[in-house]
């Protein structure tokens, strides 16, 4: 399959690799920037939804206005009241149970499903009581556009809906009106609704294509605004932006949430022995560590600035941060990195306040000033170690471990 690709980030460090948008079902490569990019469409989608399903609700309430006007003055029987009735009543029931979901996949599922039903109902009702030939063509012409290019649904479930649509009204056409209909007439109907198809798709391709490059563009630019330059990992602003939104999900949902403070211990003696070149690759190798260590895909490292790093931990009480906290520490003495001037064995060593909140009706402010407090007392304490506690009590108690 031929591709087109738009530079995106991974999550890992440092790591920039290429998303591919595919040229013919017009979807990002990497499912989870797929994921991302239908989530972010999902609450203009559901709008898009409602407009459209407003919009045949309203045609169908004219429509049986105008022909009780007809029944009232004698020129129309009451049953031809029950083609616009229905997909009045399907449209308003849609739009009442689509306005209510809460994820994208549901509402395309939704929405096709209730297509599904008002063409079926659409077309029933015209075998009943037929339209006039003449205005048959446009209307499947426009409605085949529509498909296309305004539902909010992927391509290939849009031509698959459209090719169904094709189907049902073609087969009702020559089935109503075929007695009627000369061969040229049948040949340029058949080539309207494939020359139709044919645009459509051709339409739907290169918009939903522009979309999800545009988004890839504007992911890639978010991302290298909040990279470290040094490091690789998230920077000051991922973690604040990262905390505030995990800080609210886990209030919602009950959960404690955890924050590891992370110091390198005597960095300045360090870097004034071999100098800030060696010092800045040290950085980076203890960045790696600490996102390795890290474990779970939930779970941020980010650099808070200088020698400081940052680990949050959603969904994480106490004895999970303290369990995180020593094996990251574990993780930086086994990789016995050299350090001449530390007492620890003349290797390096990390020190880690970790701050655990079970209470999250505050901010998480409160969360980071507590780790802070915790760090420095890790480091008053002779550092190479860890201080836990928990942030919502009445006082704050830590101990070191």
């Amino acid at each position: 399959m031929e591709t087109r690709s738009s530079a995106l980030p991974t999550a890992a460090a440092g790591d920039f690799k290429p998303v591919a948008v595919t040229r013919w079902s017009a979807r990002l490569a990497d499912p989870q920037c797929e994921r991302a990019f239908l989530e972010s469409r999902f609450a203009d989608d559901r709008r898009r939804v409602f407009v459209l399903l407003a919009f045949i609700t309203a045609s169908g309430v004219l429509i049986v206005g105008g022909r009780l006007i007809a029944f009232f003055a004698g020129h129309g029987p009451l049953t031809a009241l029950l083609p616009p009735v229905l997909p009045v009543l399907v449209a308003s029931f849609a739009a009442f149970v689509l306005l209510r979901v809460k994820s994208p996949q549901a509402l395309e599922i939704g929405f096709l499903t209730f297509g599904v039903v008002l063409v079926i109902i659409r077309f029933a009702m015209l075998t009943v009581q037929p339209a006039m030939t003449d205005s048959w063509l446009p209307l499947m012409v426009t409605s085949l556009f529509i498909i296309y290019v305004y539902l909010p649904v992927r391509l290939l479930a849009a031509a698959a809906f459209a090719a169904f649509y094709s189907t049902i009204a073609l087969t009702w056409w020559v089935t109503v009106h075929g007695a009627a209909l000369g061969a040229e007439h049948l040949y340029f109907g058949v080539l309207w609704v494939m020359l139709a198809n044919g645009l459509g798709f051709a339409a739907a391709n290169a918009l939903q294509r522009s979309q999800r490059t545009q988004f890839a563009q504007s992911l890639l630019l978010r991302r290298l605004l909040s990279t470290d330059s040094l490091t690789g990992i998230g920077n000051r602003r991922r973690f604040d932006d990262a905390l505030a939104r995990e800080w609210r999900r886990c209030r919602r949902a009950g959960m404690p949430m955890s924050l590891l403070m992370i110091d390198v211990d005597h960095f300045k003696a360090y870097n004034d022995h071999y100098g800030h070149q060696q010092g800045d690759d040290c950085l980076r190798q203890v960045a790696r560590l600490l996102v390795d260590g890290a474990g779970r895909p939930g779970d941020l490292v980010s650099r808070y600035g200088g020698e400081e790093f940052l680990c949050m931990l959603p969904d994480t009480g106490m004895a999970g941060a303290l369990a995180v906290a020593d094996k990251l520490a574990a993780t930086v003495r086994q990789a016995d990195i050299h350090h001449p001037r530390s007492p620890a064995g003349a290797r390096l060593t990390i020190s880690i306040g970790a701050a655990t909140a079970k209470d999250l009706s505050g901010e998480p402010e409160a969360l980071a000033a507590f780790a802070d407090k915790l760090l420095y007392a890790a480091k008053a304490a002779g550092r190479n170690q860890v201080k836990v506690g928990q942030l919502g009590l009445r006082k704050a108690e830590a101990r070191a471990a």
